[in-house]
């Protein structure tokens, strides 16, 4: 092997090697935390989103429980929730026998809900209510699983509320 070779595969071997390292340690960096949204900011949106709007209990209610830091996917979570409620239930909504908002636990007073519901993440309750009280509820934790599967994922919603308004 000549020279000319040898500098060859020696430079070929340190470019693969250099690339080799660059991969790892972009594979092994953390992804950026999502960027938090200011408190005023956050407040302002929400309020002028009308799903936002926590009404009176119906005799089911579904509730996206979200914070102020809202990553694409928890974005996707509030959209896919809202079309599966107002698509598959609009005659419930019109006729308050059903209600959809979204109630962002950062707020101080939200954060009863987190213990109370038993909250450690972005989540959907379907609750349902008697006589103005909550009297039964479920925790549709496993949305993240379904985010690439919308028809999956409005089954998923969809079940408890079909069967909370069965029960009347």
């Amino acid at each position: 092997m000549n020279t000319t070779s040898m500098l060859r595969w020696s430079l070929l071997l340190l470019v693969a090697g250099s690339l080799a390292v660059f991969a790892f340690r972009k594979s092994a960096a953390p992804a950026p935390a999502p960027a938090p949204v200011p408190a005023e900011e956050l407040a302002d949106a929400l309020a002028s989103s009308p799903a936002v709007v926590a009404p009176a209990p119906a005799p089911v209610t579904v509730t996206y429980f979200t914070t102020n830091v809202r990553c694409e996917s928890c974005r996707k979570i509030e959209s896919l929730t809202k079309h599966a409620i107002e698509t598959n239930f609009a005659a419930e909504l019109a006729a308050g026998k059903l209600a959809f908002r979204v109630i962002n636990t950062d707020f101080p007073e939200h954060a009863h809900f987190v213990e109370h519901y038993e909250i450690t993440n972005k989540t959907v309750i379907v609750s349902r209510h008697h006589e103005g009280r909550e009297v039964e509820w479920v925790n549709r934790q496993d949305v993240w699983l379904l985010l690439d599967e919308p028809a999956e994922f409005a089954t998923y919603v969809c079940e408890p509320v079909r069967s909370f308004l069965t029960k009347g």
